[in-house]
């Protein structure tokens, strides 16, 4: 009886032993349980406090990238605006200077036609004056012809003659300074242009050469003679600024290779095989070094 009694009482201590030792083991499991939730609490917490810092970062910056384009969406608005004025601005100059373009071009064809005008009066008062001196010079020379005048009547008639000539050279060279000053003042009125317009040049050049052939006739001492030089002069070097030039023929000798539009005329005092260039009917014009008027000359040569 003893025994069994001790066997129990054993078996009761070691049945309690197991199930505190299993008790212990369960609180020692629930307790690291309980570290670990607490650790993974803690990782939680701090990934929590990121994500907030993060996503307080990215509001802040969600409100900058805002605030930004606001101002780029007022910076856009301002620049169309002032786009929008700069294309008024730049249809009102077209417009202007189409305007200017209009009225430069109504002035060069009003200078144009007063400058023709100018040459066909130039023309008509020289002829009148010649067929004037060709009347009073018929007139004296029949009656020298007819034994009627004596010599003081014949001093009489060259001085007529002299006279009329040396007037008729004086308002030729005042019609010419004339139509120099209406040159120069078409001339500065249409210069500037980005596409030149030969046509009014090549007039003044015609009269140019005209005017020098006048004053190669004439002597020094006529009214306006000088002044008249000096403004051809003038005409010149304004060409040459403006990129024209007037080739210089007259008195040159003449080769067949000339580009040119050639007169011959005969000369007995030449010699053999000489050709010299003795008239110009038309100027050579270059402009930049290009031809753009092909001249017209007259070229004496012997028989």
């Amino acid at each position: 009886m003893k025994r069994i009694l001790f066997f129990s009482v054993l078996i009761l201590c070691s049945i309690s032993v197991t199930v505190f030792a299993q008790e212990h083991v369960n609180q020692n499991q629930i307790a690291n349980d309980l570290n670990a939730i607490k650790s993974s609490q803690v990782k939680m917490e701090e990934s929590l406090r990121q994500l907030s810092e993060t996503t307080s970062r990215n509001s802040k910056d969600i409100q900058d990238l805002t605030i930004e384009k606001e101002n780029l969406c007022k910076t856009i608005d301002s620049l169309k605006a002032i786009c929008d004025a700069l294309q008024a601005v730049q249809k009102s100059d077209v417009s202007n200077i189409n305007g200017q373009i209009k009225d430069t071009n109504d002035k060069v064809e009003s200078n144009q036609s007063v400058l023709e005008k100018r040459s066909l009066w130039v023309c008509i008062i020289a002829i009148v004056i010649i067929i004037s001196i060709l009347i009073i010079y018929w007139y004296f020379i029949s009656r020298i012809k007819r034994g009627s005048s004596s010599i003081d009547e014949v001093r009489r008639a060259q001085d007529a003659l002299q006279s009329a000539q040396t007037k008729m050279q004086e308002e030729s060279v005042k019609l010419d300074n004339k139509l120099i000053e209406l040159i120069e003042g078409q001339i500065s009125s249409t210069s500037g242009g980005d596409k030149p317009d030969h046509s009014l040049a090549l007039k003044v050049a015609d009269e140019i050469v005209r005017i020098e052939a006048n004053l190669s006739r004439m002597d020094a001492s006529i009214k306006g003679y000088k002044q008249l030089t000096k403004a051809v002069q003038r005409i010149k070097d304004n060409f040459n600024a403006n990129g024209y030039e007037i080739v210089d023929m007259l008195g040159k000798p003449y080769n067949a290779g000339m580009k040119v539009i050639a007169t011959f005329v005969t000369d007995e005092n030449l010699e053999e095989g000489q050709q010299i260039i003795t008239r110009i009917i038309k100027p050579q014009i270059n402009y930049k070094q290009q031809m753009i008027q092909v001249a017209q000359i007259e070229v004496s040569q012997p028989e």
